[in-house]
């Protein structure tokens, strides 16, 4: 009898030290949403949701291939012209996932660029073909979308047989294409359908700004007019932060957040002329572009801190594009922050 009422307490206490299994929503509270698989963290973490780029806030990087320089004019150098420093291996792991590439031909190979205008002053920054490389090695293994905004051709277009063939030969069936009419506007499409979780490589999105017409052939191609991302916002010409910060915040007032188009604020301090002459004296200048870019994006988290506290910033309204001028993972932790608010 001593023996059974022993082994009685012992089921009791087992019974009682099993631990409660964890329901569906605090499963996917667990999910790391971390910079380099952003996305798809995301879509897991909160998978009862139907989640569109209308959305999310997204960190993009503005002329993001020139983390080197090359070819320069006279002139011209890192001080104005350098608009980033992480290869772009780098900024897809940091979080990045637009970006603002400006392609050309120059010595019978594609670079990006940061000039003045086509043949005018400026800079090249690295060779596309390294760039898509990179991109597609990460998508490889990285189930994300990222979008590559293309403008700005010079000695070339978007046409242009090589440089399709380019593209074609790196990304293949990664490049994302519509094959199907919807009738929903892309910022609202669900994010899984396009990134399925079950897939473990990612897309790239092609957008040609306005040299490529809204068709059907054309979106079928994977090539995209940048009506597909109707944007409130944008840049600015701001040549201080001080000026940078009244004029993106007007911006953002005026924002009306309908999901028809999404919210950009260009985070980037564009330097006038007097700032870039000033570099070719002096390539260390307190007006770099590198040293506003890295004043400006220090300020960035207090500032959303107040667009939160006043509500501007809240569940329903969020800015959903980002654009940095040396941009790195910090500049995605903000925007890590604010798809909490907007998913929770």
């Amino acid at each position: 009898m001593h023996t059974r009422f022993t082994f009685f307490l012992i089921v009791l206490f087992l019974i009682s030290c099993k631990k409660e299994s964890p329901s569906p929503a605090r499963t996917r509270a667990e999910v790391s949403v971390t910079p380099e698989n952003w996305m798809r963290s995301t879509l897991l973490k909160y998978s009862g949701q139907d989640i569109a780029l209308a959305d999310l806030a997204v960190p993009g990087s503005h002329d993001a291939g020139l983390y080197v320089t090359n070819l320069c004019s006279f002139g011209a150098n890192s001080c104005n012209t350098q608009t980033q420093y992480l290869p772009m291996k780098q900024q897809l792991e940091a979080g990045i996932r637009i970006f603002d590439l400006r392609p050309c031909l120059a010595n019978g190979k594609y670079f990006t660029q940061h000039v003045t205008d086509c043949g005018g002053l400026g800079c090249k920054g690295d060779l596309l073909t390294n760039i898509f490389t990179q991109t597609n090695d990460f998508l490889n293994n990285h189930g994300e979308l990222v979008i590559y905004h293309l403008t700005h051709f010079c000695g070339m277009n978007y046409n242009d047989s090589a440089f399709m063939n380019l593209l074609t030969r790196t990304f293949g069936d990664k490049i994302y294409k519509e094959t199907s009419v919807s009738s929903i506007p892309f910022i609202q499409q669900p994010l899984r359908n396009i990134i399925p979780t079950s897939v473990n490589t990612g897309k790239v999105m092609l957008i040609f700004d306005d040299d490529v017409s809204n068709t059907a052939t054309n979106r079928a191609n994977g090539l995209f007019a940048g009506s597909i991302l109707p944007i409130q916002g944008g840049w600015t010409n701001s040549h201080s932060f001080a000026d940078l910060k009244v004029r993106q915040l007007a911006n953002y007032a005026d924002f009306v957040n309908d999901r028809n188009s999404l919210f950009q604020f260009s985070w980037q301090v564009t330097q006038d002329e007097t700032q870039a002459i000033t570099c070719f004296f002096s390539p260390t200048s307190q007006t770099s572009i590198e040293n506003m870019a890295i004043y400006a994006n220090k300020q960035l988290p207090a500032i959303l801190d107040t667009l939160i506290m006043n509500n501007d910033i809240t569940k329903g309204r969020i800015p959903n594009i980002i654009y940095f001028d040396f941009a790195d993972e910090a500049g995605t932790q903000q925007c890590l922050r604010l798809n909490s608010i907007n998913l929770e």
